[in-house]
């Protein structure tokens, strides 16, 4: 699922939003209003963290075919930035708009391996795989086996699919807060977490170059009131995903149980990177409250979840 290495996603806003321009008293600040519960717990069997960015159509089959399970297939697709930190891929033959699981198996045009992260706008991408789409919008296409860079392209070749392509990922609005998810494997399934928002500062300009700063303050997590929680038979790795990536991340959790009284901070956990460069929690265990704490240049976020015995 995960490869390791030891250095180490939309958002529900606070039931109650103090807008003022303050000190902010930093993450982990109490206050008098709760923190409202995310909408939606979301799980698949056949996609992962990787295929982040916008997700599927039934529409986007595969331009040379589709096939069943055990057969390989391959077709042409352009590779577009979508978003800040998503992307789309445009079937060459058919014009339709899919995403994939990112496979460890990426080369370049010379056949040197490289990451997801060295693929550019405009490159066309060689992707094999079982030919299996899921349906949704864009398309989703979890079994992907290997992707070779077929042309290096130019970005401008890009532009021609530029309006279709801003349907799905709209320009992000500086004042919105950061969303964040987490995410976790299961013998029958990977599952994606929306994560409940505690207290925030967020800072941004507006149209009219003035800088706004807005300001919610929340409980202590050990009074947050979880309506959705992660449950677990035995300890499993967190992978936190953000909308964008933070600059800092510290995680610290309760025993369910405990009050501030008498653990304010917590006991500390360690937050470390994966070689695809995500930030995860080795072997999160059930019978916890974790909060997380992100920091970026427009402010800092509090996030948190809770875990059970299944």
């Amino acid at each position: 699922m995960m490869k390791k290495s030891k250095t180490g996603k939309f958002l529900a806003a606070g039931t109650a939003m103090l807008l003022l321009v303050v000190v902010f008293f930093g993450c982990g600040a109490k206050a008098d209003t709760e923190p409202e519960s995310p909408a939606s717990e979301s799980s698949s069997a056949g996609a992962d963290r990787r295929s982040a960015g916008p997700a599927a159509d039934g529409s986007a089959n595969l331009a040379e075919g589709e096939s069943g399970a055990g057969e390989e297939t391959e077709n042409l697709a352009m590779y577009v930035p979508c978003g800040e930190n998503g992307y789309v891929m445009v079937d060459q033959e058919t014009g339709a708009l899919f995403t994939v699981t990112m496979p460890e198996d990426i080369r370049d045009a010379d056949g040197n391996s490289i990451g997801q992260e060295d693929l550019e706008r405009g490159n066309i991408l060689r992707i094999y795989g079982n030919g299996i789409m899921l349906e949704s919008y864009p398309g989703q296409y979890p079994g992907v086996t290997r992707i070779q860079v077929e042309e290096e392209g130019d970005p401008s070749d890009a532009d021609q699919y530029q309006e279709m392509i801003d349907g799905i990922c709209p320009e992000a609005d500086p004042s919105e807060i950061p969303s964040m998810s987490v995410e976790y494997r299961t013998p029958q399934a990977i599952t994606t977490v929306t994560t409940m928002t505690g207290g925030y500062q967020w800072n941004y300009e507006t149209e009219d170059g003035s800088m706004k700063s807005v300001i919610a303050d929340a409980s202590h997590i050990t009074e947050w009131e979880f309506q959705d929680d992660i449950r677990l038979e035995e300890p499993a790795d967190m992978t936190l995903l953000f909308s964008t990536a933070p600059e800092k991340v510290t995680v610290s959790r309760w025993a369910e149980g405990q009050s501030a009284d008498t653990q304010p901070e917590g006991e500390k956990v360690e937050v470390q990177t994966g070689e695809d460069g995500l930030l995860f929690l080795e072997k999160a265990a059930p019978g916890y409250r974790y909060l997380i704490c992100a920091e970026w240049e427009n402010g800092s976020v509090e996030y948190g979840f809770r875990t059970v015995g299944g």
